[in-house]
């Protein structure tokens, strides 16, 4: 929980962290994440759709693209 004691929205922790991971190196521009139900086992989320929402925020800022039938990358 943040320091303000409001709930931050799983889909928002989420969001910072592939952003942390990217900025860090762990997933450089290319790099294919793993599959959305990966993505949620990781963050602990019952519900696929709140890493998608995660990814889609994602793309629209251009910070991820998607491949159909590849997968989601990081842009360059």
């Amino acid at each position: 929980m943040p320091a303000s004691g409001r709930f931050e929205p799983h889909y928002r922790r989420i969001i910072a962290d592939i952003r942390r991971r990217i900025a860090g190196g762990e997933w450089p521009p290319g790099h294919k994440l793993p599959s959305t139900k990966e993505l949620a086992e990781l963050y602990n989320v019952g519900s696929q759709s709140t890493v998608r929402q995660s990814i889609t925020i994602l793309i629209e800022t251009g910070e991820l693209y998607g491949h159909q039938g590849l997968g989601v990358f990081v842009a360059e």
